[in-house]
């Protein structure tokens, strides 16, 4: 099925007067023209996130874009041309921050070179050797990997940010020991860290632990154990 009408966005919170805004981008498949579900396990992994940056960033708005399709399906970007469409739709001229789980993580980076896009949040990202950096430049980035993800490996991450040092004006790289693809064994872990890096990401307050990651990311140390 080969689904043609533009991509919309669920809200959690709609944007009013100008705020800011945290576009949640749920994972997906490497190859599917399928429409994802409404109620599918990728989207539904992102609402915690969402109810977290809801409840500890009032004044932002928040919402789940629901791509046109499942997968990625290279040589196409179809998610992260998903997220641009979005993001050309939004009215007014505030920051977004883009928080991404797996292939959400993905787009989310393709996506950061948007002029609305001031910061990326990934979640597990799935980040081939092929994928460039350029797109963050001067942004924020967050990443955070389980130490026992297996579906997308942590060592990508870890090769991407080594790529990308140097390139966005902040970088940190966290392990959360212990966790794999699911984000489910230490859920107050990335529920945290999904308010913090989109907090940091927007302009707003940056928490001392991310600070510690950013400053640690300059020494070059990207596998920085997350802690509650």
């Amino acid at each position: 099925m080969h689904v043609t009408e533009l991509p919309d966005v669920d809200w959690q919170r709609a944007p009013h007067d100008d705020e800011p805004v945290i576009l949640m981008l749920p994972g997906g498949k490497a190859s599917s023209e399928m429409r994802p579900m409404p109620l599918s396990t990728a989207k539904l992994r992102m609402r915690p996130f969402s109810q977290a940056v809801k409840r500890h960033l009032p004044g932002v708005a928040v919402g789940t874009v629901n791509y046109r399709h499942r997968g990625w399906n290279a040589p196409r970007q179809d998610p992260a041309d998903d997220v641009r469409a979005v993001l050309d739709g939004l009215t007014g001229s505030s920051p977004v921050a883009l928080l991404g789980h797996s292939m959400g993580g993905r787009a989310a980076v393709a996506a950061a070179d948007h002029h609305r896009v001031t910061g990326v949040v990934g979640f597990a990202p799935w980040l081939p050797d092929s994928d460039g950096v350029a797109s963050v430049r001067g942004r924020t980035v967050v990443l955070a990997h389980g130490s026992t993800d297996r579906f997308v490996h942590p060592k990508l991450s870890t090769a991407w940010a080594q790529r990308a040092q140097g390139v966005p004006d902040r970088l940190a790289r966290f392990v959360v020991r212990g966790d794999d693809h699911t984000m489910l064994w230490h859920a107050s872990l990335w529920n945290a860290l999904a308010v913090a890096g989109c907090s940091a990401a927007l302009g707003l307050s940056v928490d001392p632990q991310l600070q510690d990651g950013f400053d640690a990311a300059e020494r070059g140390e990207l596998s920085v154990p997350l802690r509650g």
